[in-house]
């Protein structure tokens, strides 16, 4: 099914610019189900999924680095997003800034994976037992 989409794209752009895109059957009705789900509409949809393709891909060529001002701006928007203040570039800022927070605390503070699998080891020789 080809969809005629009207994104605004920001302040610079006029919005007269459209874009026609033809997705599979499944994929329409998978997005026709999700914004049933979500009250969005389609077109509300496919951009909030082209602002975090975009922001994905500048992610990926950040430096890592994390600062008290990305922790307090990252905040900031969580309270925003709590209270249902938030528009659709702070949303896609806020889902930037939990990536970059999640790089910095991965390379910081990596998870306990050996303990984790100590336990793991643990529990499956306390279940064997059992049985």
């Amino acid at each position: 099914m080809a969809r005629s989409l009207g994104l605004r794209l920001g302040p610079w752009y006029d919005g007269s610019m459209k874009h026609e895109i033809e997705l599979p059957a499944d994929v329409d009705r998978r997005l026709a189900e999700r914004a049933a789900e979500t009250g969005h509409d389609v077109e509300h949809l496919i951009q909030a999924a082209i602002f975090e393709f975009v922001d994905a891909k500048a992610s990926h060529v950040s430096n890592g680095q994390w600062s008290d001002e990305l922790q307090s701006r990252r905040s900031e928007l969580i309270d925003k997003d709590i209270a249902g203040a938030i528009g659709e570039s702070e949303r896609s800022e806020l889902a930037r800034l939990d990536r970059l927070a999640n790089e910095h605390f991965d390379r910081v503070a990596p998870p306990p994976f050996e303990g984790a699998r100590r336990l793991h080891e643990r529990l499956f020789k306390s279940r064997a037992r059992r049985e």
